[in-house]
């Protein structure tokens, strides 16, 4: 009977195990950046007249489909984004692993 406790906490512990590391990554993609921050975050960039572009008016930003992108150094995404009525894209590159990115103007 004691075996069988040991055994069944063993087994609980080894899930749990498990369950944590895919929830934090360690199997399959790694990090991902959530999408929506990255859209507002462009948008910010792109508008802002003393740190960005200063873009008169954006309206629309959508990010790499709609999908979390994978943060990888020197790897990213692009978005299509409305500037003044006009439609554009932008280039986004990951500087680093830990998910810091820079938005390359529009074209």
């Amino acid at each position: 009977m004691i075996a069988g406790v040991i055994f069944a906490v063993a087994v609980i512990g080894a899930l749990a195990l498990v369950g944590g590391l895919w929830v934090t990554g360690s199997f399959g993609s790694g990090t991902v950046l959530d999408v929506g921050k990255a859209e507002a975050g462009v948008k910010q960039i792109l508008s802002d007249p003393i740190n960005g572009y200063g873009a008169n008016q954006v309206s629309s930003v959508k990010c790499n489909g709609g999908k979390d992108p994978e943060v990888k150094q020197g790897e990213g995404f692009s978005c299509d984004v409305t500037i003044n009525g006009a439609k554009r894209k932008v280039q986004v590159v990951f500087r680093d692993d830990a998910g810091t990115y820079e938005v390359d103007g529009p074209r």
